[in-house]
């Protein structure tokens, strides 16, 4: 397949002025909690984190220093992979039918999936194994059929890339062993050229290896807990986790996604039945791991990647008016999202905006500097981990420091190494984040320094109270 060909020339153009407008939209755009958080990473470039590994940091690093540390830097990465896994998606579901129009519905499809016009403009660790499943399904084929030293080494690249990102990467090997056993190549376990592969995946992912060792295997020891909670079912968790996927995905193409499972089970393409394999590994254990703790939706993202794309492709043969609908609804309402996120022309009510999490936090770290008067004795503070990301962010331009007051360990107690004791600490508490700081740290004296509401279209999305805690002495 050439993308040069005429043929392909309505889906290169939609993919274009999609990444653009993302492109547009994206300084104009707060960061989220996780987006803040790896751009931190950048801000503090180390072998490994504690809650993931270094790639998207290291991404994060290149990036803002092309592009700047703004939303607009932090942004790019995702949108040019959103571009890049477009034409992944193209060709596989191209290897369909070898037909131009269906490959551009699968493309259309995934786009009409809500969630992915989120995950193609937040870097998130999702975000980079997108990059890879593909290409590995098309190594892994390569190996079959020519089994050349270069592939070997290319493979290991690819899954070495992918251990980098995120640890469940580990469960693209499993799919792999499956297929090959499943096709009788039995010779591919005795080549010693797999050898190579191992070794290549294991070096690239070394720098993970030695930070945790340096770290007693905090990394490894928080994943664990982190997938699989709790000890015993959840039955609540468990249905919360389906319902969030049903309304993240499109309710009407999250069914689809299953039925593309089964059709590519049942195709004789070797791509699409290895696709299947990959597919029916990431369901199987992102389900079983939602029984025990409640499962984000960006969890599964990488079953839904493949698989609503082929579905849509299959649904055309035996129900096209309603694939059409589904697709057409979803893409409709992206838009809607997109232009409310760039626009905020919805006056939602006070405390209920969809902006409330990505909206005013440069506002908030203005006004609490504001008030500091000598950064070497005043420091700010925030005492929820989901807000500490938000304010070191967008506190990056100013001389003051900011600090996570709170009892939970994580990468933010490796970063600060010590508490700002004998300073005076002013707390950021919010509408929806709030502690009674009297009542949680020891201080000479606690006032309130400042309250301020902050507005969008006359409406309150969030109130904001500075808390001034002098000699901060700890938490009680």
């Amino acid at each position: 397949m050439h993308l040069i060909s005429k043929e392909h020339y309505p889906f290169l153009l939609f993919i274009t002025v999609v990444a653009v407008a993302r492109l547009l939209l994206a300084p104009h755009v707060g960061l989220g909690v996780d987006e803040a958080h790896y751009v931190l990473y950048a801000f503090h470039l180390d072998l490994s984190y504690f809650d993931h590994p270094p790639l998207v940091g290291w991404v994060q690093f290149l990036f803002t220093s092309i592009f700047g540390t703004g939303e607009f830097g932090a942004r790019t990465a995702a949108i040019l992979i959103g571009f890049i896994v477009s034409i992944y998606i193209y060709r596989l579901t191209y290897e369909i039918h070898h037909k131009a129009k269906e490959a551009f519905f699968a493309v259309l499809a995934l786009h009409g999936a809500f969630i992915f016009n989120a995950l193609f403009v937040m870097l998130m660790p999702d975000t980079l194994l997108f990059l890879f499943i593909i290409p590995i399904s098309f190594s892994v084929i390569k190996i079959e059929k020519s089994g050349s030293i270069k592939s070997w080494l290319f493979l290991g690249l690819l899954l070495g890339l992918a251990g980098l990102s995120k640890y469940t990467a580990i469960l693209f090997v499993p799919p792999i062993i499956l297929y090959l056993l499943f096709k009788k190549r039995y010779d591919l376990f005795y080549s010693p050229k797999i050898l190579l592969a191992i070794s290549m995946a294991l070096f690239i992912v070394s720098p993970v290896i030695i930070w945790n060792i340096q770290h007693d295997w905090l990394s490894f020891t928080y994943q664990s807990q982190h997938v699989v909670g709790a000890k015993h079912i959840v039955w609540k968790g468990f249905f919360k986790s389906i319902i969030s996927q049903f309304f993240a995905y499109n309710p009407f193409l999250m069914p689809i996604a299953f039925y593309g499972l089964y059709r590519s089970f049942r195709s004789k393409n070797d791509l699409l039945l290895l696709s299947a394999f990959f597919g029916l590994v990431l369901i199987l254990f992102f389900t079983y791991a939602s029984l025990y703790k409640t499962a984000l939706p960006h969890w599964s993202a990488l079953f839904y990647l493949l698989f609503i794309p082929i579905g849509a492709v299959y649904f055309l043969q035996i129900a096209k008016k309603f694939i059409i609908f589904a697709v057409g609804i979803g893409l409709i309402l992206s838009a809607f999202a997109y232009l409310e996120l760039g626009f905020k022309f919805i006056p939602f009510p006070d405390y209920k905006s969809v902006h409330r999490d990505i909206y005013g936090f440069d506002t908030i770290m203005k006004k609490a500097n504001a008030e500091i008067k000598n950064p070497k004795k005043e420091v700010l503070a925030v005492t929820n981990w989901t807000y500490a990301s938000r304010a070191m962010y967008y506190n990056r331009n100013y001389p003051s420091k900011v600090y996570l007051i709170d009892k939970r360990f994580d990468q933010f107690d490796l970063w600060e190494k010590s508490m700002p004791l004998g300073k005076d600490v002013l707390f950021i508490n919010t509408h929806f984040q709030h502690t009674d700081i009297s009542a949680k740290m020891k201080c000479k004296t606690v006032d309130i320094v400042k309250e301020f509401k902050l507005k969008l279209n006359g409406k309150i999305e969030n109130s904001v109270s500075l808390v001034k805690c002098t000699d901060f002495q700890g938490m009680k």
